[in-house]
């Protein structure tokens, strides 16, 4: 009785402090900023994205981190990327699926990338104190894509810091696109060097999660585990862990594959992610992505 009780206790022991990431697949406003390109999310667009597709877009947004909340998913910290602008996070806090379990504070830069997204992050203000934020700047002339975003705050009397990435895409090439993903983490690395509190940079790396990314850090740093049989993402029928952290201390992934956020893969078999858009397509799904659960590791004498 004493080993069953202790094993059921035990996971509940060794989760600290938890933090969720999900990219929501082109969560877009209808309005065309001059300067990016975004006209194809307009209501003259190739997708004729009106006012409609954009509350479905919303609702279904908040559907998902509604559900996770429901299903114990609890994070005061979700890190979110392919977001467009401030006023769409502002919706989607405001969104009653979501709101409920505010209230929600949003931490937010407009970055140079060249269809106008952004990473953001929203967090439950009345247990997460804000004590600085800032982005972390990686373009120049000849890469023009999203920053990273730099968060420090204060939970329950303990200081972390959180950097929410959206690294650039394999467009081009895996091997011809490399640079600009080792730019980045060159950049963001520097900008961690000095930090002493437990820091996790969560995101989209647009690379399998694991040691390509230690390589920039000191030896202590640790890439987040995960148990799935699956991954974060589907490519031409095959599954893959793109969507991670990369932390100073042990981290734990869950790749969140609830039901609602898949459907049947008819063309590579077996499940998909049940996407917002194929191509021009609105299919009113959720995202290309899963959301995925991330908990510090503590208790496990390591």
């Amino acid at each position: 009785m004493k080993s069953l009780l202790f094993c059921l206790l035990f996971p509940l022991l060794s989760q600290g402090q938890p933090w969720m990431f999900y990219n929501l697949e082109n969560l877009f406003d209808t309005i065309n900023d001059r300067g990016f390109h975004d006209e194809e999310f307009t209501p003259m667009g190739t997708k004729q994205y009106a006012s409609v597709r954009y509350r479905l877009s919303v609702r279904q947004s908040a559907r998902v981190l509604n559900a996770l909340e429901q299903t114990g998913k609890r994070a005061p910290i979700i890190g979110l990327c392919e977001i467009e602008n401030r006023s769409v996070l502002e919706d989607l806090v405001n969104h009653k699926g979501l709101r409920a379990h505010g209230p929600w504070g949003i931490v937010h830069y407009d970055s140079p990338d060249h269809r106008g997204i952004d990473c953001g992050l929203i967090y439950k203000s009345d247990r997460v104190t804000i004590i600085h934020s800032d982005r972390i700047r990686y373009s120049n002339d000849s890469l023009h894509t999203r920053d990273a975003l730099f968060v420090r705050y204060r939970i329950d009397s303990k200081c972390y810091n959180a950097i929410v990435v959206h690294l650039p895409s394999k467009s081009g090439g895996t091997i011809q696109s490399a640079w600009k993903r080792s730019l980045a983490w060159k950049y963001i690395a520097f900008a961690v060097d000095t930090c002493r509190d437990p820091t996790v940079i969560m995101g989209d790396f647009n690379d399998q999660v694991g040691p390509a990314q230690l390589q920039h850090f000191p030896l202590h740093w640790q890439s987040s585990h995960c148990d799935s049989r699956f991954g974060s993402y589907k490519y031409q029928g095959r599954w893959n862990t793109i969507d991670g952290a990369v932390a100073n201390f042990p981290i734990h992934a869950e790749i969140c594959d609830l039901p609602m956020l898949q459907e049947k893969d008819q063309k590579w078999g077996n499940i998909k992610p049940r996407r917002r858009w194929q191509g021009a397509f609105f299919k009113n799904g959720y995202s290309d992505h899963l959301p995925v659960y991330f908990s510090q590791v503590v208790g496990t004498g390591k």
